[in-house]
């Protein structure tokens, strides 16, 4: 026996509380979609997407890009804008790089003893001889010839 006078109206919440509630399912939604994007299967490499290696007239101008690049390198010491710590370590890196984009060989990524496993001898052989300029506790070794190295290790590349 209900009487539509003792009937109470419904609780009235303040507004606030309906802008949290959408906030935190708002949250909680963006939570699932990082989830989503950060765990979604990436492409696999395999022969068939893999960018053709360059070969010929394509090879040659990749040296000459690099070329340039050693001596850009070279001109930033000579101006002293960089220390010979950092030439070494830009050299090292731009032949490293060299590799990537002629071979698709993750040097970069590598460290000197991942190289020395690598199957690319004259490489670990460059990078190494430029680890005890690059890391050593004081400034040594000789930048002429460590641009030269860079420039003949890209030179005779096949």
């Amino acid at each position: 026996m209900f009487v539509a006078d003792t009937l109470n109206p419904p609780i009235q919440y303040s507004i606030i509380w309906f802008i949290i509630g959408l906030a935190l399912l708002l949250t909680i939604f963006m939570w699932y979609g990082l989830v989503f994007w950060m765990t979604k299967h990436r492409r696999i490499n395999t022969i068939n997407n893999l960018r053709p290696l360059p070969t010929g007239a394509e090879l040659e101008k990749l040296k000459a890009k690099y070329l340039k690049l050693i001596d850009q390198w070279y001109q930033h010491y000579l101006n002293k804008e960089i220390s010979l710590r950092d030439l070494h370590s830009a050299l090292s890196m731009t032949a490293r790089y060299f590799v990537y984009e002629a071979k698709h060989f993750p040097a970069p990524h590598l460290t000197l003893d991942d190289l020395k496993r690598s199957p690319y001898p004259t490489l670990t052989e460059l990078i190494a001889a430029y680890y005890p300029d690059e890391f050593a506790s004081f400034e040594h070794g000789n930048a002429a010839s460590a641009v030269e190295a860079a420039k003949g290790f890209i030179r005779q590349w096949v």
